[in-house]
C-alpha cells in the first residue's frame, strides 16, 4: 500500500502539502493540486481516515453492544444497523458482553477513551447510570429498556406476541403451557412473563406453579433447566424467549426421549427469514422484524447525531409478524391431500430465470401431488406464434404469456377460463400485489390467468463509480454541475456518454450503458419508457395514431442517442447479454428487468458484487414486466392444472422462488427483511408498481382486434432502420404513421 510520503515524493510538494490536499485543512495551489491528484491516481493512495480521526478527535465509529451474535436474532440486527450505516461516514465498532454487566462496563470505558460518535446497545443493565457520566453518548436502546424511560428505544412488542400466542393455543385446547424466559430484570423478559400472567388472569385460570422460568439465555443453562422441567412438569408446550434457549430445550427433549414433532410442541422467539414457515423438529418460529429493528436504531441515532441538543427522544415499538398468522393450519393456498398418481402435465413456458425456478423446484409438487412435470422452454420471439397454434393447445396444459398478449389468446380461444377457480373461497388473490390478478389475468370481468412472474423496470449503476470523488470532480469540471443518479433520459444520455471511453478516455469503464435489440419483444420494452417519460403515446385517447407527434418523436430521439453510449454490437444483443456486460464490468449503467438481475450476487458470474446501486428507471414510468400462468383451453388435466397454480401462488414457498429469481408477485415477498436485505431492489419494486404501464393491443372500428404484437414489431422494424442509419428518423415516423394506419383501416 502506497504512503503519503510516496505522493510527496512523486509530485514534489511536502508531506504536509499532500496532508493539506487530502484534508482540505489548507489552501493548495492550484498546478500543485493537480500534481498531487495524479500521483494519488498513480499510486492508489488511500489516506488513513482512522489515524485522522484519532488526530482530529472526531471518530467517525459508532459503537454497537449486543449480547452475542451466535443467536441469530442478533446477527440480523447487527446487519440491519449495518445496512443502514453503509450509505453514511460511519462505521461499526462492534463489542459482546455476553449479559455480563462487568463485561458492558469495559466495553463502554473502551469506547469512551476512543471518542465514538454513538452507541447502539441491547444493555444487561438496568438502569442508565453509566450512560449520564460526562462525554456521553447519543444511544439508542434496542429491545431493553433502562430507567429512565427518556431514552431512544426500538423494540418489538413482547406482550403482545406473548398474548396472540396463547391465543392461539388455547384455541387448540392445549392447556399445560410453560414458558422459559431470559433474566427476569430484562424488561423484554419480564414482559413475556406479565402477558403469560395477564392473559390466565383474563380466563379466570390460574396456572399450575413450575411453569414459568427465568433463566440465563444460554444453551446450557436453558438444557440443565428444562432437563428437570420436562421430567417433573410435563408440559404440551413450551414458549421460549430466544433461540438459544429453545436449542436447550430440544436438546433436553431428545436426552430424556421427548419428541418434539409428537409429545411437545416448542415455540421460540425468534427473527424473521425467508424460510420462517419451516418448523425445524417441530419448533415454530416467532418473526420478529430483527434486521428492520438494526435499521430503525440506526437510523435514530443518524437522525439524533444530526441534531443532538434538539432531538425528542423516540420510542418505536414494531410487530411481530408472526401475528395474525394461523399457527396450526395449512395456509389456504396449501395442495389438496389427493394423490393423483401416474399423472403429467405438460408446461409451454417462457425461457427465463422464472422457468427455470420451477424445473429446480418441481420434485416438491411432485411429492406433494403424486403430479410430474414435462416442461418446455420457447424463446420470447418465438413463444406467442407458439400460443396460438392449435397443435400447442392440444399439446400443453399449463401456458407461459406475457400479460399484453391476453385479449389476444382470449379473443383466439386459447385460455380456459378460471373465474370459478380464483372467485372460490378457499382461494385468497389479495395475497397478490394490489390487482396484479386482474392487470395479467382479468378481461372483460372474467379471469383466464394469474401472475407468474413480476419484474419491473429498474436502473442499476455502478455506485463505486457514482461516489469517487476524482470521477466526481472530472465530471462537474466538464458539465459544471454534480454527478448524481439520472432522473431524467437527458441525464442518462448525458452521464453515459461521459462513461462511454470512446467519448472520454478517462472512464474507468468502457461503456456507459448496454441496451438490448435484437428483436421486437427486447427493444420495445426498452423504447416504450422514453416514449412514455417525454408524452408520447402510439394511439391518442381517441385511437389515433399518434406517433408522428413531437413527443413520440423526443422519445424515439432519445433512444437512438443512447446508442452511441453502448458496444456497437449492441443491435444484436438480448437481455441476457446486457445484463452479464454490467456484470463484468463493461458499462456503468443498466435499465433491466428485475427478473433477470438476481445473479447480482453471484460470485461465478458477478464481478462488482458490492458496487451496485438501483433506483428508479429514469422518468419513473416502467413497462408492467409480467407474465401470467393460463390453462389452455383444450387441456383434459384441468383439476390437477388448478394444483400447479395452487402451489405457485403458495407465499411460503414464494420465498424460495424470489430467492433463485429475485422478485416476485406476491405481497409478502416485499416486506420480509431478510429477503430484502439479500435482494435491496425490492423495496424499490413494491415503491415502483403503482407507476408501471401496460402494452395492450387496439381494436379496429368493426371491433376485431389488432395484435399489439403486430404493432409493435412495425415499430421495431422502423426504429431499428435508424439504428442501422438506414433510414432518418422524419421518414421512418412518416411511413411508421402509415403502415399502423393501413394496418387500423384494414379490415
Amino acid at each position: 500500500m502506497s504512503t503519503i510520503k510516496e505522493v510527496a515524493a512523486l509530485a514534489g510538494v511536502s508531506i504536509g502539502t499532500v496532508s493539506n490536499y487530502c484534508t482540505g485543512a489548507r489552501f493548495v495551489q492550484p498546478e500543485k493540486a493537480k500534481m498531487i491528484k495524479d500521483a494519488i491516481e498513480k499510486l492508489d493512495y488511500k489516506p488513513n481516515t482512522y489515524a485522522k480521526s484519532l488526530r482530529s478527535r472526531n471518530n467517525q465509529e459508532i459503537g454497537v453492544i449486543l449480547p452475542n451474535i451466535y443467536d441469530q436474532y442478533y446477527s440480523f440486527i447487527l446487519a440491519g444497523i449495518e445496512r443502514e450505516l453503509r450509505n453514511s461516514n460511519y462505521y461499526v465498532n462492534l463489542g459482546l458482553t455476553d449479559d455480563v454487566p462487568e463485561t458492558e462496563i469495559a466495553i463502554l470505558s473502551s469506547f469512551l477513551k476512543k471518542d465514538i460518535r454513538g452507541l447502539i446497545v441491547v444493555s444487561c443493565q438496568t438502569d442508565a447510570h453509566f450512560f449520564e457520566k460526562p462525554n456521553n453518548f447519543i444511544t439508542v436502546f434496542i429491545d431493553r429498556k433502562i430507567i429512565p424511560n427518556d431514552i431512544n428505544f426500538v423494540s418489538s412488542n413482547p406482550y403482545e406476541t406473548m398474548i396472540f400466542l396463547l391465543s392461539q393455543l388455547q384455541e387448540q385446547g392445549y392447556t399445560k403451557i410453560g414458558l422459559m424466559a431470559g433474566p427476569e430484570n430484562f424488561s423484554c423478559e419480564k414482559e413475556c412473563s406479565k402477558a403469560y400472567y395477564d392473559f390466565f388472569a383474563g380466563k379466570n385460570i390460574i396456572p399450575e406453579e413450575g411453569l414459568v422460568h427465568h433463566i440465563r439465555s444460554s444453551k446450557e443453562e436453558s438444557f440443565r433447566t428444562a432437563i428437570s422441567f420436562l421430567q417433573e412438569k410435563h408440559p404440551q408446550v413450551i414458549i421460549s424467549t430466544s433461540q438459544n434457549i429453545s436449542t436447550g430445550i430440544e436438546q433436553a427433549a431428545s436426552i430424556i426421549g421427548i419428541s418434539t414433532e409428537k409429545d411437545l410442541l416448542i415455540i421460540s422467539f425468534s427473527q424473521e427469514r425467508w424460510n420462517y414457515h419451516i418448523t425445524f423438529n417441530g419448533i415454530i418460529n416467532t418473526m420478529r422484524p430483527a434486521h428492520f429493528i438494526g435499521k430503525k436504531a440506526a437510523k435514530l441515532l443518524l437522525n439524533n447525531l444530526k441534531s443532538p441538543l434538539l432531538f425528542e427522544k423516540q420510542q418505536i415499538i414494531l410487530k411481530d409478524k408472526i401475528i395474525n398468522r394461523n399457527l396450526f393450519e395449512n395456509d389456504s393456498f396449501s395442495l389438496s391431500q389427493k394423490q393423483y398418481q401416474n399423472k403429467v402435465l405438460k408446461l409451454l413456458l417462457l425461457n427465463s430465470p422464472n422457468a427455470h425456478t420451477i424445473i429446480q423446484t418441481r420434485f416438491d409438487f411432485s411429492s406433494k401431488t403424486g403430479i410430474d412435470l414435462d416442461i418446455t422452454l420457447c424463446e420470447h420471439e418465438k413463444l406467442f406464434d407458439r400460443l396460438v397454434k392449435e397443435e400447442t393447445l392440444r399439446q400443453y396444459d399449463i401456458l407461459m404469456y406475457d400479460n399484453p398478449w391476453l385479449d389476444i389468446l382470449v379473443a383466439n380461444h386459447c385460455l380456459a377460463d378460471i373465474t370459478g377457480f380464483v372467485q372460490a373461497k378457499e382461494f385468497n388473490k389479495d395475497i397478490f400485489l394490489n390487482k396484479l390478478p386482474e392487470k395479467v389475468g382479468m378481461l372483460n370481468n372474467r379471469y383466464y390467468g394469474l401472475p407468474i412472474n413480476f419484474g419491473p423496470q429498474l436502473l442499476l449503476y455502478r455506485k463505486d463509480l457514482f461516489d469517487n470523488p476524482l470521477i466526481q470532480e472530472q465530471f462537474e469540471k466538464k458539465y459544471q454541475t454534480k454527478l448524481r443518479v439520472p432522473k431524467t433520459w437527458f441525464e442518462f444520455n448525458v452521464i453515459s456518454s461521459f462513461f462511454t471511453r470512446s467519448q472520454n478516455s478517462s472512464s474507468p469503464v468502457e461503456f456507459g450503458t448496454s441496451v438490448a435489440a435484437k428483436n421486437a419483444s427486447v427493444l420495445l420494452p426498452e423504447l416504450m419508457p422514453r416514449i412514455w417519460a417525454y408524452g408520447g403515446e402510439v394511439f391518442d385517447t381517441y385511437g389515433n395514431v399518434a406517433v408522428d407527434t413531437p413527443e413520440f418523436i423526443k422519445g424515439v430521439t432519445s433512444f437512438i442517442e443512447t446508442f452511441s453510449s453502448t458496444n456497437p454490437a449492441s443491435l444484436d444483443d438480448n437481455v441476457e447479454k446486457t445484463v452479464e456486460d454490467f456484470y463484468l464490468g463493461k458499462s456503468a449503467m443498466l435499465v433491466g428487468f428485475a427478473s433477470f438481475i438476481a445473479d447480482v450476487n453471484n460470485h461465478s458470474k458477478s464481478k462488482i458484487i458490492g458496487k451496485i446501486g438501483y433506483d428508479y428507471i429514469p422518468g419513473g414510468i416502467s413497462v408492467l414486466g409480467c407474465w401470467g400462468f393460463g390453462i389452455s383451453a383444450r387441456s383434459n388435466q384441468v383439476e390437477e392444472a388448478f394444483e400447479l397454480i395452487r402451489w405457485t401462488c403458495d407465499p411460503d414457498l414464494e420465498n424460495y422462488f424470489t430467492i433463485l429469481n429475485g422478485q416476485s408477485v406476491l405481497k409478502n415477498v416485499y416486506t420480509n427483511d431478510e429477503l430484502v436485505s439479500h435482494y435491496p431492489w425490492l423495496s424499490i419494486i413494491d415503491k415502483i408498481y403503482p407507476g408501471n404501464r401496460q402494452r395492450k393491443s387496439v381494436y379496429r372500428p368493426n371491433g376485431s382486434i389488432v395484435p399489439i404484437t403486430t404493432v409493435e414489431n412495425l415499430i421495431y422494424q422502423h426504429v431499428f432502420s435508424i439504428l442501422q442509419q438506414k433510414c432518418p428518423i422524419e421518414t421512418a415516423i412518416k411511413n411508421l404513421r402509415k403502415e399502423i394506419e393501413l394496418l387500423i383501416h384494414n379490415e
